[in-house]
């Protein structure tokens, strides 16, 4: 059975896998899934990770012109102790009609 650490968010549980990390020396979550892009809850919200570049659509909590990255907006929901969080900015969310989406499940 593979390890994997459990985050629900909005009623949807994000599965992340955990791997051994030789340079930490120790289990980690692997990220590998969340470097080609987004992957998507069934709802179809995105999962990132929080050193993303915002998008066009951010809003800043702080509104500091050096906040750039996912985890600095207020649509982002980061999950404890992890470097993923969700999304929930409606004009990111995936329609599924006709776009294509990658789920943790379909990618495992």
């Amino acid at each position: 059975m593979e390890k994997a650490n459990r985050y629900i968010f909005a009623g949807e549980v994000i599965k992340v896998p955990v791997a051994w990390d030789e340079a930490l020396g120790r289990e980690a979550e692997d990220y590998e899934d969340y470097y080609d892009g987004p992957v998507y809850t069934p709802a179809g919200r995105p999962v990132l990770l929080t050193i993303e570049d915002a998008c066009p659509e951010a809003e800043m909590v702080d509104d500091d012109p050096a906040s750039i990255d996912c985890g600095s907006c207020r649509h982002y929901h980061q999950f404890p102790g992890s470097l993923l969080g969700v999304c929930n900015n409606e004009k990111r969310r995936a329609r599924r009609s006709g776009q294509s989406t990658k789920t943790k499940e379909e990618m495992t």
